[in-house]
């Protein structure tokens, strides 16, 4: 049986790709997620439309190094190896402001450095061969474009910025392709992608949104458009399938496809600044 965790799995992009994954019983889901109450009812909900009972719940809290350090003992200590990481838990920009108990911007904190280092304290406790999928946006590239402002300044900004959230997506690919790079230097067979599902403004993430919102974006931005269904179906498939694990470094789009992300985003020197800061953020240079 494949163990796969999803973080953020209770709602959304997470829930539903769970969900389609666990359609089939060779599969185990470890729901990682901030608020257990939330995360039982989605695993009730699970095995109810599924008839697999292979599903667990594991407290995380990706806002937390607290946190995540805690959820690594905890399956470490279960004796099992993960054959897939989906880093999907996000928050948006709209109503998320502050630091978090570590001292770091949250939405940084929240959808970036926490899953940096769930990744790599669970590198050495993956199979061979096992996936590991970054859930980008493709308003990493926001319109009108952004600069790379350095990592300091999204870890300890010095006033709210707007383009937070967009930060935070763009870091989430920077990473996916510095962690390639250095899987590749060391012979690794574990591969790793960046997903972006679209904007998709029927989940909980759009905030205030509803029909309405749907209805601006499919309108005004259809390049940036994406439905839930399509987008969980591509990402479910992109876990389950073998035919995909040999590719690595790429951004699919909203389904198995690859295509390219913004120019910045394939910044070397930038890449390797973030994972630098990363590292020592995290206690881990």
């Amino acid at each position: 049986m494949k163990t796969i965790i999803i973080t953020g799995g209770n709602s959304g992009l997470g829930f539903e790709t769970a969900k389609k994954v666990v359609g089939n019983p060779e599969y185990k889901v470890i729901l990682a997620c901030r608020n257990p109450e939330k995360a039982q009812k989605a695993k009730e909900q699970i095995v109810g439309e599924t008839g697999n009972a292979h599903i667990e719940v594991m407290p995380l809290d990706t806002s937390s190094l607290v946190s995540v350090r805690a959820f690594v003992e905890n399956f470490i200590a279960s004796g099992e190896k993960s054959d897939v990481l989906v880093n999907n838990a996000g928050i948006s920009s709209m109503g998320n402001t502050g630091t978090t108990e570590d001292g770091f911007e949250l939405v940084f904190a929240t959808n970036y450095l926490g899953h940096f280092l769930l990744t790599q304290l669970l590198l050495p406790h993956m199979t061979e061969d096992a996936a590991i999928f970054n859930v980008s946006s493709d308003m990493h590239n926001p319109p009108g474009g952004i600069d790379w402002p350095g990592a300091e300044l999204l870890a300890h900004p010095k006033e709210d910025d707007r383009r937070k959230y967009a930060y935070s997506k763009l870091c989430m690919i920077y990473f996916t392709h510095e962690l390639d790079r250095r899987l590749r230097e060391n012979g690794s067979r574990i591969t790793v992608n960046a997903f972006n599902p679209g904007l998709m403004a029927s989940t909980n993430f759009s905030k205030g949104g509803g029909k309405a919102r749907e209805l601006v974006v499919k309108t005004t931005m259809p390049e940036r458009y994406g439905k839930l269904e399509s987008s969980s179906d591509a990402l479910a498939e992109l876990i389950t399938n073998d035919a995909y694990r040999g590719i690595s470094g790429q951004y699919f789009d909203r389904s198995t496809n690859t295509a390219k992300s913004s120019a910045l985003s394939y910044s070397r020197e930038n890449a390797q600044e973030l994972w630098e800061a990363s590292m020592t953020y995290c206690d881990l240079a």
